[in-house]
């Protein structure tokens, strides 16, 4: 937009020099014209200038759109829209153009400019002789503010205003571009911010919403012009350092980064704390494309967060082979859901004080035809942050119910331990879950024990005790699973509707050669009879353990001592064999 897009209104000779005055004929003409277009109901601003560049007509519509009144403008120069330039207009041969279309600036009365769309024909009598210019003006302020809002929506987040996806891969497609034509390196770092969803529940979306603007604010004012920072959405944020720096250099940016989120956004009055991880991948050590580089950092983040809060990750070779193993896992995973892959085993359950089989832990095992047997310690974390938890842990439930019911009329003190997630067990439908399982496999409630580890109950410990009281309403048992390893509070364990607490298997490992385990272990057992609650010993291996346990006057025991875990018809033989067995028939040793 210049000043030569008004140029026209100068650009023909006045017509004393080429042909004289116009004839009336040609006044007759022009008359008719504007007559002609004050007929019309056209919201376009309509002007008429003569050879001389002067207004000979405006239409109200151009009057008011200048700031002019109707008429004020007749005998003005068109130029008078053009806004006022140092430069010089350059004056355009009369056979230059028949239409000509352009967008220019046009200025109102008060000197503020606007956009506009200018569309001029030359007026001409039958002999092609120049009579003047007749100009269409649209106004397109409201065009431009429309197109720079689409714009803006098209490429910056409308929470924190900084470039969003599409305005990243843009750049980073140049950013990268750029440095293969300099040769130098370039990296990529990838921010989540921790624990951002519970935040944004506890606090509401409209606070949450504020906590990414003052975020924001944050890592654009630590960042040089050079480098882009841009929101993917959530609670994601991506910079690009394009200064070319070093490994030593990027793992200092990063550490400074994480030091923004020490101190507290203060959100509507209150204090409130985050902390961020950050994968960092580097061009073009780790990938030389952008979507290759984005998974790099994507990785590296992932495994950032896997090693806990407010920490920095850089890409490695063995960190993605990991990954692909993960994401080969999962889809497997998936497909074997439904080919039936996973199954449950059982491992006996064993009263130390009448050495009579109770019951049996279920556990979960995956045979895939790719992978082969697949553990439960490399499976079951995938399952829990993909979210095949819930249809793992539906399936576990159902089964160990089905085997619950039929076992229970064979031995009537048998009882199935099922362990449940803590993203199961923070599922508002969970109760219901239990109670349509209990209903639909007819088991009794009292043969059906769920395990819980105390991290799980301690997060929410108020709100879950009355999960636990509807489950121990439903007649189910209840224990803790891994006592010992997380944190517990006694003062609310006692309130704990629970039965029994289980020694994680840590602790029993050395249990007659660690002075230290064996005076954890007596303890729990001690503080358990104190509250009234069976102790189950996990992972009993030898007979010194087993006699330390039952000297010590813990309840029960599981273990490769007894048995290793064991399928389903396997478990069934093997109920029959011991169930109901006398009291002086001392359990099996599996080895």
């Amino acid at each position: 937009m210049h000043d030569a897009a008004n140029a026209e209104m100068t650009c023909f000779p006045p017509a004393r020099e080429q042909h004289g005055t116009g004839s009336p004929q040609d006044q007759e003409r022009l008359t008719m014209l504007k007559e002609a277009i004050d007929s019309l109901p056209i919201g376009l601003g309509i002007t008429i200038s003569d050879t001389d560049g002067r207004i000979v007509y405006t239409n109200n519509v151009d009057a008011e759109m200048h700031g002019y009144a109707p008429g004020e403008l007749v005998g003005k120069e068109a130029r008078i829209f053009a806004p006022r330039r140092d430069d010089v207009v350059p004056r355009i041969s009369p056979g230059s153009f028949c239409l000509w279309t352009r967008e220019c600036l046009n200025v109102r009365k008060d000197g503020v400019e606007f956009p506009v769309q200018l569309t001029s024909r030359a007026i001409k009598d039958q002999s092609g002789r120049c009579l003047g210019v007749v100009t269409a003006c649209e106004d397109l302020t409201a065009r431009k503010l429309c197109e720079q809002q689409l714009e803006t929506l098209a490429y910056y987040d409308p929470v924190t205003r900084l470039p969003n996806r599409s305005l990243l891969m843009d750049r980073l497609h140049q950013a990268l571009a750029l440095a293969e034509r300099e040769n130098r390196e370039l990296a990529l770092l990838f921010l989540d911010l921790d624990n951002f969803k519970d935040l944004n529940s506890s606090k509401g979306h409209e606070n949450g919403d504020r906590f990414l603007q003052e975020v924001a604010a944050r890592l654009a004012g630590s960042l040089g012009e050079s480098n882009t920072l841009a929101r993917l959405g959530g609670d994601e944020f991506v910079i690009v350092i394009n200064s070319g720096p070093d490994e030593v250099g990027v793992a200092a940016m990063a550490a400074r980064l994480q030091d923004l989120f020490t101190a507290p956004f203060v959100i509507d009055g209150e204090e409130l704390y985050g902390s961020t991880s950050i994968g960092i991948a580097l061009y073009p050590d780790d990938a030389v494309d952008v979507e290759s580089l984005l998974r790099c950092a994507d990785a590296a983040l992932y495994q950032a967060k896997s090693e806990g809060k407010g920490m920095f990750h850089f890409f490695s070779q063995e960190m993605n082979e990991r990954n692909m193993r993960r994401a080969a896992l999962e889809n497997g995973m998936r497909q074997g859901l439904g080919r039936g892959e996973f199954y449950l085993h059982f491992q006996p359950q064993w009263d130390l004080k009448s050495f009579r089989l109770t019951g049996a832990e279920a556990l979960l095992r995956w045979q895939s035809p790719e992978f082969g047997l697949v553990g439960p310690d490399e499976f079951i974390p995938i399952a829990e942050t993909s979210g095949l938890i819930f249809e793992l842990g539906e399936l576990v439930l159902h089964e160990a119910c089905l085997h619950a019911a039929r076992w229970c009329r064979i031995c009537p003190q048998m009882k199935i331990a099922v362990n449940i997630s803590g993203r199961q067990f923070r599922q508002p439908d969970f109760l219901q879950t239990v109670e349509r399982h209990i209903e639909a496999t007819g088991v009794p409630p009292n043969s059906l024990e769920l395990e819980l580890t105390e991290s799980v109950i301690m997060e929410r410990a108020e709100r879950n005790i009355d999960t636990l009281r509807a489950l121990k309403k439903m007649g189910v048992r209840l224990s803790i699973d891994d006592f010992g390893t997380g944190y517990s509070s006694l003062s609310y364990l006692k309130h704990f509707p629970i039965d029994a607490i289980k020694i994680d298997r840590s602790f029993i490992a050395e249990l007659t050669s660690d002075s230290d385990d064996a005076a954890i272990a007596v303890a729990i057992i001690s503080m358990a009879r104190s509250l009234k609650l069976k102790v189950v010993a996990e992972g009993v291996e030898t007979s010194d353990q087993l006699h330390f346990l039952a000297g010590r006057k813990c309840d029960e025991a599981q273990g490769f001592y007894f048995a290793t875990p064991m399928p389903a018809e396997e478990f069934e033989n093997y109920i029959r064999e011991f169930c109901g067995r006398s009291e002086t028939v001392r359990p099996p040793a599996s080895h």
